[in-house]
C-alpha cells in the first residue's frame, strides 16, 4: 500500500516514542549499578522479520547488533505460531551475540492475532558466572566464562514468571548475584512490555497495514537517503591499521588492518592482514565487528533527519577473515572484545577520513577500562562492575571531549554517591580529570580520569582490563598523541605495583586500585603560545 507522508511521518515519531519509553523503563526498573547507573542497555522495535526499524540512543554496538543477534529466528520458529507469551533469550557469541555478559531478550508483539514486531532489548548483566566475579580475565575459552545460551524460545508465564521455572532457575543458579541478575532481566521485560502495549496502541489508532507498510518504508528511506551519502564520497579504495596491546595474553601489538573501498552508493568493508584469534579473553565475536564498522561509518557520513534502521545496513558488505582476533572460531574466549572492536572502529574512522578530510578526526583513547570489583561474605557475593572512559580525540572545529566512554560503548559514569550506597565492601577516595593528559593542537584531545577504590575489608578482589598503556592515541595533522593509561595497586603499608592491561589482584583493608584512562589525540599543530 502506498503511504501518506503525513502519516509517514506521526507513526515514526511513534515508533521512535516508544523506544525512548522503553530505554526510561529499562533503567528505572534495573537494579544493578551498571545498568541503572552506566546505562549499559540498549532498546529497539523490530519488524515481524526481526530487522530494527526503531531505536534509541543507547549503546550503539549493541544496538547494530540487534538484527544479527535475532537471525536465525526464522530457522528456529514458524513466526506465525508465536503468542504473547512467547519470548526468546540469547547470549551466545558465536550466533550473533557479543560476549555472554550481553543478554538479548526479545518478546513478539501480536495484534489482532497476527506477530507485527518484537520488543527488543540488551542490558549487560553484572555477572554471568565464570572463573572470577564480574569479569573472567583469565580465561582461554568460553567455557570459564559463564553461561551461554543459544537463542531459545521459552513461556514467559511457565518458565519466568513461576519462581521455579526452568530458565529463571537455570539463571539463578549460574550467577553470583542472582537478584541483580534476575532483577535487570525483569527490566528488559518491563521494556519489551512497553513495547507491546504501545505499538499495539499505535496500530489501533492507524491501523495495522499503514503501521507495518510504514516500518518497511523507514528502512527503505533510510537505505535511499544512506546511499545517497554514500555516493558523495569519493571512489577508492582507503587502507587504514590500528592496534592493541597483546602482552598480557603472551603476544605482541595485534594488528587490525582495514581496507574500505567505496563504488558509487556502496561500501565493502574488508579486514584481510587482521592479526590471528589470541589465546585469551581478547577476541571479537564477528556480530561486534560489525557492529563496530556499521558505527563507525555511521559516525563519518552524517545524514540529517534519517533513523538508523537496518535499511542503513543494506549498502555495506562486511568481510571479515575467519580465525582471526575479528572474527574467532569456537571456543575462544571473548570477554574483552570491545579491545580490538575499538579499533576497528578507530580504524574506519582513519580510513575514511583519507576519503571525506572534512570528517577527519583525532583519535581518542577509545578503550574500555573495565573492572569488577568483588567480596564475598557469609556465603553472600557483592560484584560491582564499572566501565571507565577516557578523552575523546579532536577535530578541526572543536577539542575532544573530557572523560568519556567510547564512541562505539558510550557508558555513563556511575556516580560515587550511587556506588556506595550499594555496595559495603569499598569507597572511592578520588574522582578527577587527569590534567594535561589530552594531546595539545589547535584542537586539543580530551583528558583522561582517575579514579581510586579503596577496600573497606580483607580479600576483596578486583579485575579489570584495558589497552593502551604503553602508548597513547595518535593524533592528527600535527596534533600530539594524548597520554596513555594505568592501573596500578597501593597498599595500607605504601608499597605499589603497576598492573598489565588484563589482571586479577587482591585487597586488604586499606590497599587501594588506582585507575588511570588516557586523553585523545589533539587535531592540527599547536599554536606557538599554547
Amino acid at each position: 500500500m502506498s503511504t501518506d507522508p503525513q502519516q509517514l511521518a506521526i507513526i515514526k515519531a511513534g515508533l521512535d516514542a516508544i523506544c525512548r519509553e522503553m530505554a526510561v523503563n529499562l533503567r528505572r526498573s534495573a537494579t544493578s549499578s551498571i545498568v541503572r547507573e552506566a546505562r549499559d542497555f540498549s532498546v529497539a522495535l523490530t519488524d515481524a522479520k526481526g530487522e530494527v526499524v526503531a531505536q534509541a540512543e543507547c549503546i550503539p554496538i549493541m544496538t547494530a547488533g540487534i538484527s544479527l543477534a535475532f537471525a536465525d529466528i526464522a530457522e528456529l520458529v514458524d513466526v506465525s505460531t508465536l503468542t504473547p507469551d512467547d519470548a526468546f533469550i540469547m547470549n551466545d557469541p558465536f550466533s550473533g551475540g557479543q560476549h555472554l555478559q550481553d543478554i538479548y531478550l526479545f518478546v513478539p508483539i501480536v495484534v489482532d492475532g497476527t506477530v507485527v514486531g518484537f520488543g527488543a532489548t540488551t542490558a549487560h548483566h553484572v555477572d554471568l558466572g565464570g572463573m572470577h566475579a564480574g569479569i573472567s580475565t583469565q580465561a582461554t575459552e568460553i567455557y570459564q566464562e559463564g553461561l551461554r545460551m543459544p537463542l531459545s524460545r521459552f513461556s514467559i508465564s511457565r518458565d519466568w514468571e513461576n519462581p521455579r521455572g526452568f530458565v529463571r532457575q537455570v539463571v539463578g543458579a549460574n550467577v553470583r548475584v542472582p537478584d541483580a541478575v534476575i532483577g535487570d532481566l525483569n527490566a528488559q521485560f518491563a521494556a519489551n512490555q512497553t513495547a507491546t502495549r504501545r505499538l499495539g496502541e499505535l496500530m489501533q489508532r492507524h491501523g495495522v497495514a499503514a503501521c507495518t507498510a510504514v516500518m518497511e518504508e523507514l528502512k527503505d528511506y533510510s537505505e535511499r537517503r544512506f546511499r545517497d551519502a554514500i555516493s558523495q564520497v569519493p571512489d577508492g579504495r582507503y587502507l587504514a591499521e590500528e592496534y592493541f596491546d597483546g602482552s598480557a595474553y603472551g603476544v605482541g601489538d595485534v594488528p587490525i588492518c582495514v581496507q574500505v573501498e567505496v563504488a558509487g552508493d556502496e561500501m565493502r568493508v574488508t579486514f584481510d592482514g587482521t592479526g590471528a584469534q589470541v589465546l585469551g579473553n581478547v577476541n571479537c565475536p564477528v556480530a561486534s565487528t560489525v557492529s563496530a564498522v556499521q558505527s563507525a561509518i555511521r559516525c563519518c557520513i552524517p545524514v540529517e533527519g534519517i533513523d538508523f534502521n537496518e535499511g542503513c545496513n543494506r549498502p555495506i558488505d562486511i568481510e571479515v577473515p575467519y580465525g582471526s582476533v575479528l572474527n574467532p572460531a569456537a571456543p575462544a574466549a571473548v570477554r574483552s572484545r570491545l579491545t580490538p572492536a575499538s579499533r576497528v572502529f578507530n580504524a574506519v574512522v582513519r580510513a575514511l577520513g583519507e576519503a571525506i578530510p572534512e570528517q577527519a578526526v583525532a583519535t581518542g583513547f577509545d578503550t574500555t577500562t573495565a573492572i569488577a570489583v568483588s567480596s564475598l561474605v557469609e556465603g553472600r557475593y557483592q560484584v560491582a562492575l564499572e566501565i571507565l572512559g577516557g578523552g575523546w580525540g579532536a577535530c578541526a572545529e572543536h577539542d575532544g571531549a573530557d572523560g568519556l566512554d567510547n564512541p562505539i560503548s558510550n557508558c555513563a559514569n556511575a556516580p560515587v554517591e550511587a556506588l556506595e550506597t550499594d555496595f559495603e565492601h569499598f569507597w572511592i577516595d578520588e574522582y578527577a580529570i587527569v590534567d594535561h593528559s589530552g594531546g595539545a593542537g589547535a584542537s586539543a584531545g580530551g583528558r583522561g580520569i582517575r579514579r581510586s577504590y579503596v577496600a573497606k575489608q580483607d580479600g576483596v578482589k578486583v579485575a579489570g582490563y584495558s589497552d593502551r598503556h604503553r602508548e597513547g592515541p595518535d593524533g592528527r595533522d600535527g596534533g600530539a598523541s594524548g597520554a596513555p593509561g594505568a592501573h596500578a595497586i597501593v597498599r595500607a603499608d605504601g608499597s605499589s605495583e603497576r598492573l598489565s592491561t588484563n589482571y586479577e589482584a587482591v585487597l586488604n583493608r586499606g590497599d587501594r586500585i588506582v585507575v588511570v584512562t588516557g586523553g585523545g589525540g589533539g587535531f592540527g599543530a599547536p599554536p606557538a603560545d599554547r
